[in-house]
């Protein structure tokens, strides 16, 4: 499927803005947490946000998966789109 300019822009917007989020707003204490791909659907109903952490990644999503209509309020301050998409955090493991 090819992917269109205008979902490529709010990918990227959802992802900078995520970032930020998890740097001030909801800090991980003692560790990290990366994000590597945001997909969103074409109706901006759902993102999938793909992560990766320093320590115990599933964990980490299961804990953002249980605050994601907070992290989805903060991302609509941060970010101007018609609809804010249901935020999914799908953990990706580590590769060494």
């Amino acid at each position: 499927m090819k992917k269109s300019h205008k979902g490529e822009k709010v990918n990227s917007a959802i992802k900078k803005a995520l970032s930020e989020i998890f740097l001030y707003d909801i800090p991980v204490s003692d560790n990290m947490i990366t994000i590597v791909r945001v997909e969103t659907s074409p109706d901006l109903s759902k993102s999938d946000v793909y992560i990766t952490a320093l320590k115990d990644v599933e964990m980490v999503a299961q804990e953002l998966n249980s605050k994601s209509g907070y992290i989805g309020h903060l991302l609509g301050n941060r970010i101007k789109i018609r609809k804010i998409p249901q935020l999914k955090f799908i953990p990706l493991p580590h590769i060494l």
